[in-house]
C-alpha cells in the first residue's frame, strides 16, 4: 500500500512537472549564450572545453533548451578533437563576435522568452576594471553591460564565473535580470572552481536530497547557485586551502550581490549554519526571485514543500 501511495505521489509529481515544463515552452522560447574567452594553455584549455561541453548538454538534455537555441561564442579556432558545443561555435570570441551574437539575441527575443548567458575564460583586475580575456582587445565590465543592456525578456539569469566576475553585478544589473557571479568584487584574481562545478550540476547533479540546500522539496535556481557555491567550498576545504573565490547573487536587480550561500553552510566551509538546524527558508529579499524559476531536472521528491514560519 505505501509503495502504490509513493508511485502514486511520483507520477504526480511528474506530471505536475511535465505541466509546468510545457507552461514555460508555452510561454516562450529558452535561449542560451555560452561565451568562453582566452582559454590559455592545453589544460585549461581542456578544462574549459569540458565543461562548455557538460552546460551545453545538461541545458538541452535536462533543462528545456532546445539545441539550436543554445549559442556557443568560443575563444579561439575550434579542432577536430573539440565535442560538439565547441565545434558549433561561432568564435573565435573577439568583441565583434560576441557583439554580433547579442545583436542576433535582440532581435529573436521576444518578452516571454527566457535567456541564460554563461561567461567562462580568465579574467584580470587592473584595480579600476575588471576585463574579460578575449583574443584581440579584452572587454571590461561597463562595456558589457553597455553591450548586454538592449537584451529584453521575462527571465534572465546571467552566470559570470571567471576570477573578478563580481565587478560585473553592478553594470549588468536591470530589474527582472539575476545576475551570479563566481568571486565578490574585490581582489579575488585567482582562477576559479564554480564554473567547472556548475557545469556539473547542469549535466549530473546529485540525488535530490543533496542538491535541495535550502530543503523546501522544490527544485530551484536558488537551489542550483546554493549547491554549486556549497561544491566550490568543498573543493577548497578539501584540498585544506583558503578559498579565493566566494560567490555572490543579485536577484532583484539592485547592483549588489550577496554571499546567500553562508546561511546554508557550516562552519567549515565559510557558513554559519549550525549543526543540526535546519537552513532557512528564503521567502522574501535577496535569493526569493532565483527560488520562483523551477528546474525540471532533477524532479523534486513526492514530500510536501516546506512553509514560511
Amino acid at each position: 500500500m505505501k509503495n502504490c501511495l509513493y508511485l502514486a505521489a511520483s507520477l504526480a509529481l511528474l506530471s505536475a512537472a511535465v505541466s509546468i515544463a510545457a507552461g514555460q515552452e508555452a510561454a516562450g522560447t529558452r535561449r542560451a549564450l555560452i561565451v568562453c574567452g582566452l582559454t590559455g594553455d592545453a589544460p585549461h584549455r581542456q578544462s574549459f572545453a569540458d565543461s562548455t561541453e557538460k552546460l551545453f548538454t545538461g541545458l538541452t538534455q535536462h533543462h528545456g533548451f532546445a539545441a539550436e537555441n543554445v549559442a556557443v561564442v568560443w575563444g579561439e579556432a575550434a579542432t577536430e578533437k573539440d565535442g560538439p558545443a565547441v565545434k558549433s561555435s561561432r568564435g573565435p570570441a573577439t568583441r565583434e563576435a560576441l557583439a554580433q551574437t547579442v545583436t542576433e539575441l535582440e532581435k529573436a527575443l521576444q518578452p516571454s522568452d527566457t535567456l541564460w548567458l554563461f561567461v567562462l575564460g580568465h579574467a584580470h583586475y587592473d584595480g579600476r576594471f575588471s576585463w574579460l580575456n578575449l583574443p584581440g582587445p579584452d572587454l571590461q565590465q561597463i562595456e558589457l553591460g553597455k553591450l548586454l543592456s538592449g537584451l529584453r525578456c521575462r527571465e534572465q539569469v546571467f552566470f559570470l564565473t571567471t576570477s573578478a566576475s563580481g565587478f560585473f553585478i553592478k553594470p549588468l544589473a536591470q530589474a527582472g535580470r539575476i545576475v551570479i557571479t563566481a568571486t565578490e568584487p574585490d581582489l579575488e584574481v585567482n582562477e576559479t572552481v564554480f564554473p567547472h562545478k556548475l557545469a556539473l550540476a547542469l549535466l549530473a547533479p546529485p540525488s535530490y536530497e543533496e542538491f535541495d540546500v535550502d530543503a523546501d522539496r522544490r527544485m530551484t535556481l536558488l537551489d542550483l547557485y546554493l549547491w554549486t557555491a556549497k561544491a566550490t567550498a568543498q573543493e577548497y576545504a578539501g584540498g585544506e586551502l583558503i578559498a579565493t573565490e566566494h560567490a555572490q547573487i543579485d536577484d532583484v536587480g539592485d547592483g549588489r550581490g550577496v554571499e546567500l550561500q553562508s546561511a546554508f553552510l557550516p562552519e567549515e566551509l565559510g557558513g554559519r549554519l549550525a549543526a543540526g538546524k535546519d537552513p532557512p527558508l528564503v521567502a522574501s529579499g535577496k535569493g526569493a526571485n532565483a527560488r520562483k524559476i523551477w528546474l525540471p531536472f532533477p524532479l523534486s521528491p513526492p514530500a510536501p514543500e516546506r512553509t514560511a514560519d
